[in-house]
């Protein structure tokens, strides 16, 4: 299979283009939904039986040794100044500001994977299983972690609301 350098790289940065506009819209539109849609009751982001309280994710994808190392581009690209990165206090309003935060990033991520889609317009076959595989090594790691550090930090919130 003969590979055309021209078409090749057109189709690289239109793809990249491509992928930083869904990244934007989809952050764009996250931040217009209201808050209170981000809340660990909706069913979009309620804990589901197989994550085990977060077991899933520790004795599974062993997320331990590879969470710390993915990049949070909320705080990068300026859109959400919120730092999802580390756990800066134990404050319980900074806590359930950071619930929030992490079911905002979900569904960013989400999206970007629902738009993901329209790249076939453009894209021959083969740059269609690049793009599905790309979107979906980096958007699933992002969901992940979401997920896992939301199931923490309701834990963290229930017990702390034991000890006072």
């Amino acid at each position: 299979m003969k590979i055309d350098l021209l078409n090749f790289t057109i189709l690289f940065i239109f793809n990249t283009a491509f992928v930083l506009g869904i990244s934007l819209i989809s952050a764009i539109i996250c931040h217009l939904i209201p808050p209170k849609f981000y809340s660990e009751k909706n069913p979009l982001f309620k804990q589901r039986f197989w994550e085990f309280d977060g077991r899933t994710y520790e004795k599974i994808l062993f997320i331990k040794l590879w969470k710390d190392k993915i990049p949070e581009a909320g705080e990068m690209i300026r859109i959400n100044p919120f730092n999802k990165k580390r756990l800066r206090s134990l404050d319980k309003a900074y806590i359930q500001r950071f619930i929030v935060e992490t079911c905002r990033a979900e569904l960013v991520h989400l999206l970007i994977i629902a738009f993901y889609p329209f790249s076939f317009i453009f894209n021959p076959t083969l740059g269609d299983y690049i793009m599905a595989t790309l979107c979906i090594i980096t958007n699933l790691p992002c969901i992940i972690i979401q997920r896992y550090n939301r199931i923490r930090f309701l834990k963290l919130l229930e017990r702390t609301r034991y000890v006072r």
